[in-house]
C-alpha cells in the first residue's frame, strides 16, 4: 500500500535538508578544536573543499575504464573553492585527501572535517586514466555578503563547546536595534549556507534586517563551523537548549543590541524550545512558526492524519497508519524499545521510527516528557503563534493550545494568526498535497505578519 512508503514529516525534513540520493555536496567540514573553557570565544571558519560529487559505480568504472569503484567522481568545480585552487577538475576521480581513502561522499566530507581553513592538504586523483599527486591549501567556508547587510560570525561558549552565531545588520545604523534570534528545527543542518541564499529562512531573516532588526541564526551543536565534543546526533534536548539559552545571553552583551527587544523566532522544533530559553534568561516576545503545543503523542496522532490527506490516502487508509503508529510509538517511549527491537513487534516500526534514530535516545525521551503547556505557562512577554494554511507537519490546534494557554494566565499577550498558502518551510503552497510534493518559493506573507506583529509590540 502507498502509505508504507515514506510518510514521516521528519523523514520528508530530513530527506530535503540531507538529499544524499543525488549524490551533490558541497564538502566542508567541521573545525575540530578543544572543548575548553573560554571567557571571549572565537571560531575559526570551517575548511572549504567545492565539489559536487558522486559514488563511482559499476557504470561509472566500466564508462571510464577505471581500475576498481575505489574513490569519488567528481561531478562539478565550485568556482573560488579549494578544490579549483589546486587543479581539480570535473570527471576526476578523487582518491585520497591526506592519504586517506575516499570511498563515498560520506567520507570525503568526513575526512575534509578533519581540518581547518589555511591548513595545506594533499591528494591523489585519476585523470584521464592516470594517478596524479597534488598539494595545495584548504580555503575557508565562504561568508554572506550583501551590499545592504552587514554579516558578522560570532560565537557562543556551551557545554556542547564554542558554537556559531551569525548575525545579520542593517549597515550604517549607530543606534541600539531590536534582535530576533532564529532557533531552527529538530534535524541536525546547518543554518550556514552562504553558497545558497534563496533558502527560505534566510530569505526571511533578510527581510527582517532589512526592515531594521537583528536577526541571528543559532547553529545547533556540532554543526558547520561548531566545536564537535559530541556529535549533533548524540546531543541530548536540553544539552541543545543551553546552546540556544547561552547564544541568547551572549547576543545580550553586544553594544549595538537593546537587549530589552529581544525576540525567539522558534521554526517548528525551535517553537517548543523557545518558552524553556526564556525561563532562563527573559525575552520580550516569541514567534513560533509550524510548532508543537500539545503533548508528543498527541501531536503525533494529530499529524498522522494531515499525512494522510497529503498524500490523498482514504479514510480506512488513514484511520490504519494511525492505529500501526501510535502501536510503533508505544513501543518506542512507552516500553523503551529501539527501532529494530519494535521491528520485532511490527515490522511496519523500522520505516514508522527511524526517524528518531536520527537523534539520540535521551534527546527524544526528554521531548517524550516535556508538558509543552507548561513550558509556555509562566511567559510574561508577547507571543505571536504562527500556522502555515498549507503546513501538513504541524497542527492548527496546537497553536491554539499555545495561544489560549498563554492568554489563560497572562490576559491578550499571544495572538494566533493563519499564514494563507504557506508550507512548514515556508514556501508557497496551495494545500496539504502541494506542500507534500512541490512547495514554491518564499511566501512573502510570513514576513509580512511578523512585521505587523513586531509594529505592535515593540
Amino acid at each position: 500500500m502507498c502509505w508504507k512508503r515514506e510518510f514521516s514529516e521528519l523523514n520528508l525534513f530530513y530527506k530535503i535538508i540531507q538529499m544524499k540520493k543525488h549524490f551533490f555536496f558541497l564538502v566542508s567540514a567541521f573545525v575540530l578544536l578543544s572543548c575548553a573553557q573560554a571567557q571571549f570565544p572565537t571560531l575559526a571558519r570551517r575548511s572549504f573543499l567545492g565539489i559536487q560529487m558522486e559514488k563511482i559505480t559499476d557504470d561509472t568504472k566500466r564508462i571510464m575504464e577505471l581500475p576498481s569503484e575505489n574513490g569519488v567522481l567528481i561531478t562539478k568545480v565550485i568556482a573560488g573553492s579549494s578544490a579549483e585552487n589546486a587543479g581539480l577538475l570535473a570527471s576526476d576521480v578523487l582518491l585520497k585527501i591526506n592519504g586517506k581513502e575516499v570511498n563515498s561522499p560520506d567520507e570525503a566530507v568526513k575526512t575534509v572535517a578533519e581540518h581547518k581553513g589555511g591548513e595545506e592538504f594533499t591528494y591523489e586523483i585519476i585523470r584521464n586514466k592516470k594517478t596524479v599527486n597534488g598539494k595545495s591549501v584548504f580555503k575557508e567556508y565562504p561568508k554572506e555578503n550583501y551590499k545592504d547587510i552587514e554579516m558578522e560570525y560570532t560565537a557562543t561558549q556551551t557545554i556542547n563547546g564554542i558554537q556559531r552565531l551569525i548575525v545579520s545588520k542593517p549597515k550604517k545604523n549607530s543606534k541600539k536595534m531590536p534582535v530576533i534570534i532564529y532557533i531552527g528545527g529538530i534535524g541536525c543542518y546547518s543554518l550556514d549556507n552562504p553558497l545558497d541564499t534563496t533558502k527560505n529562512e534566510v530569505q526571511f531573516l533578510n527581510s527582517l534586517t532589512r526592515a531594521g532588526f537583528v536577526c541571528v541564526r543559532a547553529e545547533k551543536p556540532g554543526i558547520g563551523d561548531n566545536t564537535a565534543c559530541k556529535a549533533c546526533a548524540e546531543i541530548s534536548f536540553n544539552e541543545e537548549l543551553d546552546g540556544y539559552v547561552n547564544a541568547v545571553k551572549t547576543i545580550k552583551t553586544y553594544n549595538y543590541v537593546d537587549s530589552s527587544r529581544i525576540y525567539i523566532f522558534g521554526h517548528s522544533m525551535g517553537g517548543v524550545m523557545a518558552p524553556l530559553i526564556a525561563q532562563q534568561t527573559p525575552v520580550k516576545g516569541i514567534i513560533a512558526y509550524g510548532t508543537i503545543g500539545s503533548n508528543f503523542m498527541e501531536y503525533l496522532l494529530k499529524t498522522r492524519r494531515t499525512i494522510g490527506e497529503a498524500y490523498s490516502w482514504s479514510e480506512d487508509e488513514t484511520d490504519g497508519f494511525i492505529k500501526d503508529y501510535c502501536e510503533c510509538a508505544g513501543y518506542y517511549f512507552t516500553d523503551k524499545m529501539s527501532s529494530d527491537e519494535a521491528a520485532k513487534k511490527n515490522p511496519d516500526c523500522k520505516q514508522y521510527l527511524n526517524v528518531f534514530d536520527y537523534r539520540s535516545r535521551a534527546y527524544n525521551n526528554e521531548l517524550y516528557a516535556l508538558n509543552i503547556p507548561a513550558a509556555w505557562k509562566p511567559f510574561k512577554g508577547k507571543a505571536l503563534l504562527l500556522w502555515g494554511g498549507s503546513d501538513f507537519i504541524a497542527s492548527k490546534e496546537d497553536h491554539e493550545i499555545i495561544t489560549s494557554t498563554v492568554n489563560r494566565f497572562h490576559p491578550g499577550n499571544a495572538e494566533f494568526k493563519v499564514v494563507e498558502n504557506s508550507a512548514h518551510a515556508f514556501g508557497t503552497a496551495f494545500s496539504f498535497q502541494e506542500a507534500l510534493k512541490n512547495p514554491g518559493i518564499y511566501n512573502k506573507l510570513v514576513t509580512e505578519k511578523v512585521l505587523n506583529w513586531l509594529k505592535i509590540v515593540s
